[in-house]
C-alpha cells in the first residue's frame, strides 16, 4: 500500500511539473512580446496527503492561494530585452603592423578581449606578398558601440554588418525549466526520505538523476546565454593592400571625380612600369640563359647555310671547270 502511494504521488509530480514547465506565466513588453502561462491543473492522489505534500500544488512557483513566489515576480520583472549583438567588419590598411596595435588598442580601451586570431599569407607565392587577419573579439555590451565608433577610424572600411538576436522568450522559456525541476526536485526528496522500500527508493534516485542531468543541460545553456548577451561578439576581417579602395563616386563633387581618376590612372601607370622592372630584373638570369641558348642556335643555323652555300658554290665552280675540259678536249670539225 505504501508502494502504490508513493508511485501515485511520484506520477502526480512528474504530471504536473511537466504541464507547468510547458507554461510560463504572462509577462508583457514595451514592445509587444508576451509570455503566456496557464495554470496547470492540479492532479491530487486519492488518498489523504500529508501537510508538507498538500502545501505543494504543483504550479510552478505558486502556492495553495494562487498568488505568484517572491521569486516569480522578480522574473516577471524583466525589464530589459535579452539580445545578443553580433557585428563583422572588414578594413582594408597599407600599415598592417600599425593597424593590428590600434586595434588591440581599442579592444583593451573598451575593457574586451581577443577570443581568437588568425594571420595568414606574406609567402613568396602570395599576392604583392600581402598580409590578412582574422580577429574575433568580446566586447562588453555596454561598450559595444563606443568600440564600434572607435574602430572604424583606424582603418579603411568596406563592409559593415550588425545583428541583433532577441532571446527573451528562450531565456524565459529555460528559466522556468529550470524552476520546474528544482521544485521537482525538492519534492522527490522529501519523499525519498519517507520511502521505505528498496525499490521505491532506486526508482526516485533514478528520476532524481535524470533530473541532475537536465538542470545541468538548462544552466549550461543558461550561462551561454548569459555570456552571449553580456558580451557582443565582433569578426574583424584585415586586408593589407598596396593602397586602400577609394571612397563612393557617388559621395564626391565633379571635380573630385576628376582628380581621383587621375590619380588613379597614373597610379596604374606607374604601377605597370614598376611591375615591368622588377619582373624583368628578378627574370635576367632567365633572360641571359635563353638569350644565350637562342645565340648558339642562330649561330649553329648560321655555320650549317653557310656551309651548304659553299658546297654549291664548290659543285658550281666543278661543273664549269669540267665543261671547260671538255671543250678542249673535243676533235675539230673539218678533220684537221
Amino acid at each position: 500500500m505504501k508502494t502504490k502511494r508513493i508511485l501515485s504521488v511520484l506520477a502526480a509530480v512528474c504530471l504536473t511539473l511537466s504541464l507547468a514547465s510547458c507554461s510560463g506565466s504572462s509577462v508583457s513588453y514595451d514592445n509587444g512580446y508576451s509570455a503566456k502561462t496557464e495554470s496547470a491543473p492540479s492532479y491530487a492522489p486519492d488518498y489523504p496527503m500529508e501537510e508538507s505534500e498538500m502545501a505543494w500544488d504543483g504550479d510552478v512557483g505558486m502556492n495553495q492561494s494562487g498568488s505568484a513566489a517572491p521569486s516569480q515576480k522578480a522574473d516577471n520583472d524583466l525589464a530589459e530585452r535579452k539580445i545578443i549583438r553580433k557585428a563583422t567588419v572588414n578594413f582594408e590598411t597599407t600599415e598592417y603592423e600599425s593597424f593590428l596595435e590600434a586595434l588591440n588598442a581599442c579592444v583593451a580601451g573598451a575593457g574586451g578581449y581577443v577570443e581568437s586570431s588568425e594571420t595568414y599569407g606574406g609567402g613568396i607565392y602570395s599576392d604583392y606578398y600581402s598580409r590578412n587577419a582574422a580577429v574575433t573579439v568580446r566586447i562588453p555590451a555596454g561598450r559595444y558601440d563606443a568600440f564600434m565608433a572607435s574602430v572604424v577610424g583606424i582603418g579603411a572600411m568596406t563592409y559593415r554588418s550588425e545583428s541583433k538576436d532577441d532571446v527573451t522568450m528562450s531565456y524565459i522559456d529555460v528559466e522556468s525549466h529550470i524552476r520546474a525541476l528544482e521544485t521537482e526536485y525538492t519534492t522527490l526528496l522529501e519523499i525519498l526520505d519517507r520511502a521505505e522500500s528498496l525499490e521505491d527508493v532506486i526508482m526516485l534516485q533514478s528520476r532524481i538523476s535524470d533530473i541532475n542531468y537536465q538542470l545541468d543541460s538548462y544552466k549550461s545553456q543558461l550561462r551561454k546565454y548569459d555570456d552571449l548577451i553580456s558580451y557582443c561578439t565582433v569578426f574583424i576581417n584585415v586586408n593589407e593592400v598596396r593602397r586602400t579602395t577609394p571612397p563612393n563616386e557617388s559621395t564626391l563633387t565633379f571635380g573630385q571625380r576628376i582628380a581621383t581618376g587621375l590619380s588613379e590612372n597614373f597610379h596604374d601607370i606607374g604601377e605597370g612600369f614598376a611591375d615591368f622592372a622588377v619582373w624583368f630584373v628578378t627574370s635576367l638570369p632567365y633572360i641571359l640563359i635563353w638569350a644565350v641558348i637562342i645565340a648558339a642556335i642562330v649561330l649553329i643555323i648560321r655555320a650549317i647555310i653557310r656551309r651548304t652555300r659553299r658546297k654549291k658554290e664548290q659543285k658550281a665552280i666543278e661543273a664549269y671547270m669540267r665543261s671547260q675540259n671538255d671543250e678542249t678536249k673535243e676533235p675539230p670539225r673539218d678533220g684537221r
